[in-house]
């Protein structure tokens, strides 16, 4: 609350201060003009005192511009001393114009330095070269010359301006008016040209999001230039011109032009913020990724070098693209800023971007915000997909032992009990020919053992053709289909055109769902007199076990046990169950098998087949 107070008290003072510079020079402006536009002339010097201080106090409150706006309260102040050249009194005239000298060297380091970079070795050259220049060709001439030149952008007095109140000597050396002014105004000349030219190309290299704001002020500075280059070469060749004065005002209007076109480029940057905002946001509704976070920021805010990189702990923590490859931030080089995301004290992610946004807070807050979201969504995303991945595969993994185990369960029944029950009914037989009529063992009794074992070996290799059956390891899902419609209650056919063969787990998962859909059409299809097995391969096995049966209402009757089995069985190979049923209309069981399953990110399926 103390900071704030001050803060509050401060700018209050220096807005006070401002209203009563503004003021005092526009009523010194009024009363010493002897035009008829003398309140006109006043209202623009209290502006040309006031317009900077009030951008100057509005810059502050803004990170990126606070620097500026200390220079434009600055040139606020300096614009108020040379204000005084439109004074009748001979010392605050003769102060107001070396103070306008002085001003000079303050306006072109305040336009270079714009808007808040630190001047480069071609900037420092100017503003030291307009510095020497003062010091050297316009301070000293102060001491000597009976009157400063006219005319002047800080007074309208022309040829009836008051004398120099800081002379020292009765005559003015002739060298004055024949070397040093001319010299000195045509170095004054070249420095701003040369100062135009490098806030040109400023424009020309700025970033598309920068030069938004950059665009007003420096236009506005190189006209101010241009104009001041222009009339100080028009005071050498017409003094008493009209274009003259008309450059003068020019120049002195230049400075609350500056002020506003600041104000303009802020405006202009506020509402590119708040609309990149509002596209990003439009544009990231969904479950965005970090590809389409980087293209959303880089287009919504301007900066096609836009990138966002992720912190990834594991297996060492380092810096990682969207795609997942590793990345050295240092590498980046030069002209580019670099804004860490961050969720508490977990670093989260990092922005490289134009450095005109950097100091942006919205930006900053918002680019940070959708780099933890995007990344928290993308990583639960990936969890998930790993989830699925994993029950997929376990399911897989079960459905493939089961058929395993009836693999094996089944050749141990051919192979051992199958075996034994023909080799037990072989000797039945030899010693139902080897045994005497009438006896012990009779072969009347041997005999009707053996034919026991004869039934009991039909049971056998019946369950072990239920368990796995044969025609499907050897011959493939379409005959072992056919087989089992010959074995079927329910007078079943079976059509299929160009169906090969597919993976164990694939076929057997078709198999054993066909022969649970014809068990329940047998069970469950009051009236069904027929069913028909239909299969079809078109980017994936499709199989349709359709019967004529009553039909009944799938939304309002639960799943047995069987229809859970056929789901499970399908969902282990990626596989999905579809029931159409109307009463009185019969009832369609759809099957639906990727044969590509490996290839979708699925467990690998594509094995040898059986």
């Amino acid at each position: 609350m103390t900071v704030s107070t001050e803060s509050l008290a401060a700018k209050g003072t220096i807005a006070g201060t401002t209203v009563a510079m503004s003021a005092v020079i526009a009523a010194i402006t009024y009363a010493s003009s002897t035009s008829e536009y003398a309140a006109l002339e006043a209202s623009v010097r209290a502006l040309t005192v006031g317009a900077p201080v009030a951008a100057g106090l509005w810059a502050r409150r803004l990170p990126t511009f606070r620097r500026f706006g200390d220079l434009l309260i600055a040139a606020g102040g300096g614009a108020f001393l040379a204000g005084l050249s439109a004074s009748d009194d001979q010392l605050l005239h003769s102060l107001g114009r070396v103070s306008a000298w002085v001003v000079e060297v303050g306006l072109i380091y305040l336009l270079l330095a714009f808007p808040s970079r630190s001047l480069g070795r071609a900037e420092r050259a100017l503003v030291a070269a307009m510095g020497l220049t003062v010091a050297l060709l316009y301070l000293p001439t102060a001491l000597f010359v009976e009157q400063y030149p006219s005319p002047s952008p800080w007074t309208s007095c022309g040829t009836d301006c008051p004398e120099n109140a800081f002379r020292l000597t009765n005559a003015e050396p002739a060298v004055i008016e024949d070397l040093i002014r001319p010299l000195r105004e045509s170095l004054t000349a070249a420095i701003w040209l040369a100062a135009t030219v490098v806030l040109g190309r400023r424009i020309e290299r700025a970033s598309p999001a920068m030069r938004r704001t950059l665009a007003p002020v420096l236009t506005v500075a190189i006209f101010r230039l241009v104009v001041l280059a222009a009339g100080t070469g028009a005071r050498q060749v017409a003094p008493d011109s009209p274009l003259t004065d008309v450059l003068a005002w020019s120049i002195a209007l230049s400075l609350p032009a500056l002020a506003a076109a600041f104000l303009v480029g802020v405006f202009r940057w506020r509402l590119f913020i708040a609309t990149a905002m509002e596209r990003v946001a439009t544009r990231l509704r969904g479950h965005a990724g970090p590809a389409e976070l980087r293209e959303a920021l880089a287009e919504a805010f301007d900066d096609p070098s836009l990138d966002v990189v992720y912190w990834l702990e594991e297996p060492e923590g380092h810096w990682a693209d969207a795609a997942g490859r590793a990345t050295d931030l240092a590498s980046r080089g030069p002209g580019v800023s670099i804004t860490e995301a961050r969720d508490g004290a977990r670093r989260v992610a990092a922005i490289i971007h134009d450095p005109a946004l950097g100091d942006d807070p919205a930006f900053i807050a918002s680019a940070t915000s959708w780099a933890a979201i995007t990344l928290d969504n993308h990583r639960l995303s990936v969890q998930t997909s790993a989830l699925l991945r994993e029950v997929r595969e376990s399911r897989a993994r079960i459905q493939a032992a089961a058929d395993h185990e009836r693999r094996r369960i089944e050749h141990n029944l051919h192979d051992g009990a199958q075996q034994r029950l023909v080799t037990l009914r072989i000797k039945l037989e030899l010693a139902a020919e080897q045994a005497p009529d009438g006896g012990e063992g009779r072969p009347e009794t041997l005999r009707a053992l053996g034919r026991e074992v004869d039934e009991a070996l039909d049971e056998v290799r019946s369950l072990a053709r239920g368990i796995y059956p044969a025609p499907l390891a050897a011959r493939g899902l379409v005959e072992a289909l056919r087989a089992a419609a010959l074995r079927a209650a329910l007078p079943t056919s079976v059509l299929a055109g160009g169906i090969g063969r597919y993976s164990r787990e694939i076929e057997s998962a078709a198999y054993f769902c066909c022969l649970e859909a014809m068990q329940n059409a047998d069970k469950h299809a009051a009236g069904a007199t027929a069913a028909v097995i239909e299969l079809i391969e078109d980017d994936a096995l499709i199989i349709e076990v359709r019967d004529d049966g009553a039909g009944f209402d799938v939304d309002g009757t639960a799943g047995g046990v069987g229809l859970i089995s056929m789901r499970d069985r399908l969902a282990a190979v990626g596989g999905q169950l579809k029931i159409h049923s109307v009463p009185g209309r019969g009832t369609r069981v759809t099957l639906m098998i990727p044969i590509t399953t490996a290839a979708d990110g699925g467990p690998d399926l594509t094995g040898a087949s059986a």
